[in-house]
């Protein structure tokens, strides 16, 4: 089982949703907001998180995959450093 708390609490908010849009069914941004408000209130509060969402959807490292709010990979898309040292439970 893949570790969110620690995940959100140790990485960049840039690398957390690389992380979580990349898998099959991408990320939906209510729940990324759900995340970020369990374990870092901080990235919410600043701004830090929608702004980051932002720039990457301009960037095309993340683009909708055709459902409302939702995410998957985009053509910039780049794998985060913490997937391939396997950290968090990542398999």
């Amino acid at each position: 089982m893949i570790d969110l708390k620690s995940m959100i609490q140790n990485e960049s908010v840039f690398d957390v949703i690389a992380f979580l849009s990349g898998r099959n069914e991408g990320i939906n941004y209510i729940h990324l907001d759900r995340f970020y408000g369990q374990h870092r209130f901080d990235a919410i509060a600043e701004g830090e998180l929608l702004l980051t969402f932002q720039k990457m959807c301009r960037e095309k490292v993340v683009q909708g995959n055709g459902r409302p709010m939702t995410v998957g990979k985009g053509p910039n898309w780049v794998e985060p450093k913490f997937m391939t040292e396997k950290k968090y439970g990542i398999e």
